[in-house]
């Protein structure tokens, strides 16, 4: 990962003074209502704990995860702030045979990325964008058992927060005047007990200079090791935006 972060930033730096570009700063600020499924698997003491979510349950009960984002853009470089917050319980029936009834695992994830991306590529068909940076977690899990067999409940919660580097890759496709596709893909982590990826796919519609709306499907998956335990993340569905431009 060291090897490829050098890479890339030798690689802007020799562009940006191939070819210097001056430009006024630009401002992009974006609000999004994400109706993100949640796939939990958590290590407990008696085992593998894997709880879903749907994005079906998600719109059927209005619990959105909300995003905002905001990109300043001048020349080549733009650089990218991203924040999610969700507050999401998912639950399995009979997770440990007859002992407990049902788990409820409820999850809430607060999550920062900052990138700078350099513009490597840029046409009226198709613009490249490539960089690294930082996504910062915070993340708290609380596990409720309920009576089964045993006639006893059981409760547990563990956090942690933490930052892992990233690289990220991002294609933007002008449709037309009005239209634009866009699909951001990254990855990072320190580790195999501590990574995480996010992919992202949307269609935007740009009504005048200041305004656009915009939909698409993002998922984003960490593992990491929280209170000494195995626990993996998976975020996913279809979200909807709101941009203004200045």
């Amino acid at each position: 990962m060291k090897r490829i972060a050098t890479l890339i930033a030798a690689s802007a730096l020799f562009a940006g003074q191939a070819s210097a570009q001056s430009s006024e700063w630009n401002y992009t600020a974006t609000l999004y209502g994400w109706f993100a499924g949640l796939d939990t698997s958590v290590e407990t003491d008696l085992g593998t704990l894997n709880a879903e979510l749907s994005s079906k349950d998600v719109l059927e009960n209005v619990d959105a995860t909300l995003m905002a984002a905001f990109e300043a853009r001048r020349g080549p470089w733009g650089f990218v702030i991203d924040g999610v917050y969700s507050d999401l319980s998912a639950s399995k029936n009979y997770p440990f045979g007859d002992d407990y009834s049902e788990a409820v695992v409820e999850t809430k994830l607060s999550q920062v990325t900052g990138l700078a991306l350099y513009r490597f590529h840029s046409s009226p068909t198709l613009k490249f964008d490539a960089g690294a940076g930082l996504r910062w977690f915070d993340v708290d899990m609380g596990i409720t058992l309920t009576p089964g067999a045993l006639g006893m409940s059981r409760s547990s919660s563990v956090g942690e927060s933490w930052v892992d580097p990233v690289l990220a890759a991002r294609v933007i496709v002008p449709i037309n005047d009005t239209w634009t596709a866009t699909a951001l893909v990254d990855y990072g982590g320190t580790g195999s007990d501590d990574k995480t990826w996010q992919a992202l796919a949307s269609v935007k519609y740009q009504f005048n200079d200041k305004w656009s709306a915009a939909f698409g499907y993002r998922s984003m998956n960490l593992q990491h090791d929280i209170g000494g335990r195995a626990n993996e993340i998976t975020l996913s569905g279809p979200f909807v935006a709101a941009g203004f431009r200045f």
